[in-house]
Formats: structure tokens, sequence, C-alpha cells
């Protein structure tokens, strides 16, 4: 039967990210989750036998609260901190093992270690960027006031999709995406780990002249911000007519 968790509350410790070697001891605990917040890592799910333990009990620098009505309060505390962090939770012996450094940058992987990869997010994600089919985007880019484009960018890729960037995005179907520092993922996912967003950066894009911008779960392609131009009716016209006539149609 499994161990009842501590007085039927669940507890978390938090930790700053530099520390995180502290946290080797109890990695093997195969109960625990652990959850990534700016600086931060949260452990969640003890049970009361571990929060006696010594394992526990020698790591340095932590912090310890428990949860009620979504909000966390430290131990031996009846006042609240703060609310329940709104984390993407993995198992420790999954989360733990992360090391800042030795990017593979071809496979945007950490050797020996675990893939960066993207996965499904319950978070609500505001859309600020479009890939849709060019012709579908022309018959309604052609007809439409400037106020509604003048606040977008755009870039031709390949022959018959565009990319279109800004708000409020143009009520036409095809794939969405949002934004993060210098990272755009697709609407419903976020990179597993979010601590490795600025070292990915730096190693994905040294220059920090591009998007990087993740087109599905798997792939992700460098797009030049000098690519985006502004989107309006004339520099719509005039980019399809270089390009039809570049592929001679």
């Amino acid at each position: 039967m499994a161990e009842n968790i501590a007085d039927d509350l669940t507890y978390f410790l938090q930790l700053d990210v530099q520390n995180k070697d502290f946290l080797s001891p109890i990695r093997h605990w195969n109960n625990l989750k652990v959850g990534i917040e700016e600086g931060s890592i949260w452990v969640k799910n003890f049970t009361e036998k571990q929060l006696g333990m010594v394992e526990l009990k020698s790591i340095p620098f932590a912090t310890l609260y428990y949860s009620k009505d979504n909000y966390l309060f430290p131990t031996a505390s009846l006042l609240p901190a703060r609310k329940v962090p709104s984390l993407l939770w993995s198992p420790a012996d999954r989360a733990l093992p992360i090391k800042l450094e030795g990017f593979n940058h071809n496979l945007f992987e950490i050797p020996g270690q675990i893939n960066m990869r993207l996965v499904p997010s319950e978070n609500e994600q505001q859309a600020c960027a479009l890939l849709t089919d060019s012709h579908l985007a022309g018959c309604y880019i052609k007809k439409a006031p400037a106020f509604r484009l003048n606040p977008l960018s755009w870039a031709v890729i390949g022959n018959n999709q565009i990319f279109i960037k800004g708000e409020p995005l143009l009520p036409l179907n095809g794939s969405t995406y949002w934004q993060r520092g210098s990272f755009i993922y697709p609407v419903g996912f976020m990179p597993e780990f979010s601590i490795m967003e600025a070292i990915a950066a730096r190693e994905m894009d040294p220059t920090g002249e591009n998007l990087i911008w993740w087109r599905d779960e798997q792939h992700y392609s460098l797009l030049p911000v000098t690519a985006l131009k502004p989107l309006s009716i004339a520099s719509w016209r005039l980019t399809m007519e270089k390009l039809n006539h570049k592929i001679g149609v």
C-alpha cells in the first residue's frame, strides 16, 4: 500500500537553482515531483516519513512549505507566503540530473543527461505569430484596412507560406505560436525545463540576431529578425510580384 502523504497535506521544498546539487541525496525518492520556476527549483509530495529523514533535513539553503487552499505556508507558520506555483512537474530522478553546460547545437540535447524538448502545456498562452498559406493570406490582406495590418510584420517562408508576427493576429487558418524571449513556441507547448532557455539561446543563436522558432515539437529554425518587414498592402504586392517573377509565374 502506498505511504500516505504527510498529514494529508502537500509539502513543497524550494531551493535556488544554483544550489541544485544539494538535492542529489533525495533524487531517488520516486514519489517526488520537481518543477522549475525562474531561479528556483521546487520539489513536492514528501511523505511523513521523508519529512523526518536526515537526507531532507541536511539540505542547506532550502525552504519547506505546506499547501492549503492553493497557498503556501512556511512550516510552523499560519501566514501564507505565496500561491502554489503553477509548474510543469516531472519525476525527481528525471529532473534533478540537469546540467547547464555542454549543449550539442545540432541535436539540441545535453549529452548523457536529458533531451531538450517541448511538452504539452496547460498554461494559457497568448498567440503572437501565425504560419499560414500565402494565397489565403493574400485574399485577406489585399482588402484589409491599414489599421488592421500596421501592428504586424511578416516574412515569406518557402513559396507558399508566410509567417506573420504581431497582435492582434489576422483571422486566418494556420499554425499559431507564442513568444518568450527570443524563443517562439507552438501554442499549447512549452520547454520541458524552462530554466534551460537562456543557455540554449546562447548556444543556438550566438549572435542574438535571430528568433529561435520551434515550428513543431521537434524542429526549430533560426528566423533573422531583419527578415521581418512591416505588413502593408504595398509591401505584400511588391514582395509577391518579385517572388512570382523569380519562380516564373
